[in-house]
């Protein structure tokens, strides 16, 4: 691929009209799990992709990847709208363009200012606690 190519594969990817209200295949790694104090903590969460299907594995301190997306018919599929309203306090919203993935357990979400691709945050939501808890990740290299 020549250098002109490579750069306008790059700027699709990073562009506005990349599917900013989407998790987009660009989405796809490995990260860790941030504490309250926004430090890096021992657990790891991987995001794939197998034909349309999103994977979400996770691995413990020592241990190897494990599939976490729960069982049979529990799919991850594009959140709602007014679900990621129940998820974000309005400011987050009104300040960030916010795309998710969920299944009935959690939610994974992508977070950008309005209107730039380029500068993306990543949070989990727990949902089986009742109250949506947010777990901020960052993107790490393949652990």
């Amino acid at each position: 691929m020549n250098k002109f190519s490579l750069l306008l594969v790059v700027l699709v990817l990073i562009s506005p009209s990349a599917k900013a209200g989407e998790i987009i295949e660009s989405d796809k790694g490995t990260y860790v799990l941030l504490g309250r104090d926004r430090a890096p903590t021992d657990m790891f969460y991987r995001l794939s992709k197998t034909g349309e299907k999103w994977v979400m594995e996770g691995k413990e301190p020592g241990g190897s990847w494990k599939n976490i997306s729960c069982d049979k018919g529990c799919d991850y599929k594009k959140t709602s709208d007014s679900e990621i309203k129940t998820y974000f306090p309005a400011d987050w919203k009104a300040n960030a363009d916010i795309a998710c993935i969920q299944n009935i357990a959690q939610a994974f979400c992508r977070y950008n200012p309005k209107g730039d691709l380029t500068k993306a945050g990543y949070v989990v939501i727990a949902l089986v606690t009742g109250k949506p808890i947010p777990m901020f990740l960052r993107r790490v290299n393949e652990q």
